[in-house]
């Protein structure tokens, strides 16, 4: 079945590389690009219908997030980024709050940030707090930006019945934060993750969440997911598009390019073809796991009910595996045709931006030492255990969730 949100992206992709090439563009998304996938409805395809979004479930959003990072990785990291904090505000927000940020003319298009590192005290109604904030990943654009508080009270953290701390997260327009101007990096340039201040203020409680994402105000499919599910699909498609862009290059310069006194063409070479048909076939693998993961995920949304803690554990376990194959297959292509660093090279920028987002938190070693536990206990209790994960028969229980840093 085509998907429509994904045909959308691949109509934008000379766009989107014409613009990301510009100097002017390096920090953050082009303006020509906000607006182009504004015109297309691409940030609102996680937010619930009533509010004018998609709902739609993983998979379009993979594809579609993929399309983008095959054209431009940071244009997607920004996007997907941007796609998820919407759907956060508009599906955890009080009814009052999502009336004042979704009411005007256009759509709303948000940035959030999931460390804790703001501080704030309740009383008399109001949350009195702010802080300092980092990765505010496509900032520079959005209407809106929150970020997590640590409540305080008596100079203590307020602590939860579950004994963690109580978290908030407060969406505020932008002429109530300010951004600190501070983002210059070697890879994923484009994302426009500036740090941003939340100056002291008084917050109403109707404009704060739970930063734990476990008290849903509106149904939706991402609601029946949980946010976790949501990011590692947006992450894992940028590190897809990336790879197959990788791919596609190498085999495009590989059938030009000549080795110094070789008299065929790089791709005509056993080396060349033993090696590529070894990370292709990673691609593939790894594409093809992701979607059936996902897809799985999918259905328990679609079925009414959340992903089963086992499902949870896969869905970072795929994620992580994929970041990693990924940036192999991507270090593969630079190195199997590319004999100079020198710019502009589609190659050295998916080089640099495949190695920035593998160390991502989302992706890293903790995700599968957390995971092992679950996944090898199913395989202990029975050796048909993959199978029953892909047919989906791991009873589910309410969405997991976890604080992501």
């Amino acid at each position: 079945m085509t998907n429509p949100y994904a045909e959308r992206a691949r109509n934008l992709r000379g766009l989107i590389e014409e613009e990301a090439a510009k100097p002017e563009n390096g920090a953050t998304m082009s303006p020509v690009v906000v607006e182009a996938l504004r015109e297309q409805g691409l940030f609102w395809l996680l937010v619930p219908i009533e509010l004018g979004g998609a709902d739609a479930a993983t998979i379009p959003f993979i594809e579609m997030v993929e399309e983008i990072a095959s054209a431009d990785a940071a244009t997607a990291w920004s996007m997907m980024s941007n796609a998820v904090a919407t759907m956060v505000a508009a599906t955890y927000c009080s009814d009052a709050h999502v009336a004042r940020m979704f009411r005007g003319d256009r759509l709303p298009i948000m940035s959030s940030t999931y460390a804790p590192t703001g501080k704030a005290t309740f009383a008399d109604g109001h949350y009195r707090g702010g802080g300092t904030h980092s990765w505010g990943t496509g900032i520079g654009h959005a209407d809106w930006a929150s970020g997590a508080n640590v409540v305080f009270d008596n100079g203590a953290p307020v602590l939860q019945a579950d004994g963690r701390p109580k978290v908030v997260g407060a969406f505020l327009r932008k002429d109530q934060i300010r951004l600190a101007g501070n983002w210059d990096v070697v890879g994923l340039q484009a994302t426009g993750s500036f740090d941003y201040e939340v100056p002291e203020q008084d917050i109403p409680a109707d404009w704060t969440f739970n930063q734990y994402w476990t008290e849903p105000q509106r149904s939706s499919r991402s609601a029946h997911l949980g946010t976790m599910v949501v990011v590692c699909a947006g992450h894992a498609a940028v590190m897809l598009g990336i790879a197959r862009r990788a791919l596609h290059e190498a085999a495009k310069l590989g059938s030009k390019k000549k080795r110094l006194f070789s008299t065929d063409c790089i791709a005509n070479t056993p080396i060349f073809q033993n090696d590529f048909m070894k990370h292709e076939a990673l691609f593939q693998a790894a594409h093809a796991l992701i979607l059936d993961v996902f897809a799985e995920a999918d259905r328990s949304a679609e079925a009414g009910h959340g992903v089963s803690a086992l499902q949870l554990q896969r869905v970072r376990q795929v994620t992580t595996w994929t970041h990693h194959v990924c940036k192999d297959i991507v270090n593969y292509a630079f190195g199997s045709v590319s004999s100079a660093l020198r710019n502009p090279s589609v190659l050295g920028k998916c080089l640099v931006d495949a190695s920035v987002a593998a160390h991502h938190l989302i992706a890293g070693p903790m995700s599968l030492i957390d995971a092992a536990p679950m996944i090898i206990d199913s395989w202990a209790q029975d050796r048909m255990a993959w199978q029953a994960i892909a047919l989906g028969t791991d009873a589910p229980v309410a969405p997991v969730v976890e604080q992501i840093e």
